[in-house]
């Protein structure tokens, strides 16, 4: 984890938005530049330096862990207003970016009011967006626990059983497999609830003739995968069939197209085309996919008309659905690494329909 390339990419941010520093407040963000995943604390990245300030709970371990950091103790008396305004005084700082969307209108207006600089609003997502050799590696990791629940979950399915049932048992093994804990609320909807793309696991029992859409994740040291896997349990009306083979063909061609230089809306508009073609146009509402890695929904989008760019580095999710209200769904998804010679598949569970 190389922090000071990390660091200089905000100080990038300086000339772009004409400032002198960037105050950092997302748990994912200060993970990302300074190794705290926490709620609580800052980093004020400077001209001249950079500060992790955190209250006594951090302190220590910042202290002895960070040596390109200069720790700062917050407390009731020494407040995150009078540590700023002290930089500011020393550094002679004039104007101070901050992320706008991940601080509340509170404590915006508590900054507006004591900080003595000028503030302005930025976003920081993109910084992300290119994902280094540690973060691929935790990427895979966290993927091939989540392609091994799935490899259980299969044999744990039966007529019968619920899909809240199915969800505890899926949350149980990812932590046996070393899983810090699940990505995202697990989605598991059976039958016609599969027309729910975030149908979040019920009490509702799953019968033989359904298709079961499983949508769940794995965070491993801080970085999440994302799979979703759609399968019959018995035999399914042949319209279920006919959708699942669409929704998997409209995913395989556009893995195929994820390559170094294709726009996103581009690569969205691979499977969408296929699925209009088909007669299903309608029924598929959401976007291709997103950017994956610290958090599970990162920039980019890969969304319509979207401009941006795929680049090497980068780590997506493919995930065509087709969703037909009061009869069922279908959802597949792949996590994928963009590389030089293309897209690459880092969740490797069987794309094909499973019959259980």
């Amino acid at each position: 984890m190389d922090l000071k390339s990390r660091i200089e990419r905000v100080r990038n941010q300086f000339i772009v938005h004409d400032t002198e520093a960037i105050l950092i407040s997302s748990p994912s963000n200060k993970f990302y530049l300074g190794n705290l995943y926490s709620s609580s604390g800052y980093i004020l990245i400077t001209r001249r330096s950079q500060y992790l300030i955190v209250d006594f709970r951090y302190y220590e371990e910042v202290k002895n862990e960070s040596c390109i950091f200069e720790p700062v103790l917050m407390s009731k008396e020494n407040n995150i207003y009078k540590i700023i305004n002290l930089i500011i005084l020393k550094e002679g700082i004039k104007r101070i970016g901050f992320e706008g969307q991940e601080i509340s209108y509170d404590l915006y207006s508590e900054f507006s009011k004591l900080l003595k600089c000028e503030l302005f609003s930025l976003d920081l997502s993109k910084i992300r967006m290119i994902k280094d050799a540690d973060e691929i590696e935790n990427i895979k990791a966290a993927c091939k626990i989540a392609d091994d629940a799935f490899n259980h979950i299969v044999g744990f399915i039966k007529d019968g059983i619920s899909e809240r049932e199915v969800e505890n048992e899926l949350v149980r093994y990812i932590k046996q497999r070393g899983g810090e804990k699940e990505s995202f609320d697990t989605i598991v909807a059976s039958g016609i609830r599969g027309a729910l793309p975030h149908g979040k696991a019920s009490e509702k029992t799953i019968k033989s003739g359904e298709l079961i859409t499983m949508d769940f994740g794995v965070r491993y040291k801080n970085y999440c995968s994302d799979i979703t896997r759609t399968v019959a349990l018995g035999t399914c009306q042949e319209l279920l069939i006919n959708i699942y083979n669409l929704v998997n063909f409209a995913g395989k061609e556009a893995i195929k197209g994820a390559k170094p230089g294709v726009t996103l809306g581009y690569l969205d508009s691979t499977a969408r085309e296929i699925i209009e073609k088909g007669g299903y146009g309608k029924y598929f509402g959401h976007n291709l996919g997103h950017g994956l890695g610290i958090q599970v929904h990162e920039y980019p989008a890969v969304a319509p008309n979207s401009d941006e760019v795929l680049i090497e580095g980068m780590v997506i999710t493919i995930e065509p659905g087709i969703y037909l209200p009061g009869v069922g769904g279908v959802r597949i998804e792949e996590d994928i690494l963009i590389t030089k010679g293309g897209g690459v598949s880092l969740t490797n569970s069987s794309r094909e329909l499973i019959t259980l």
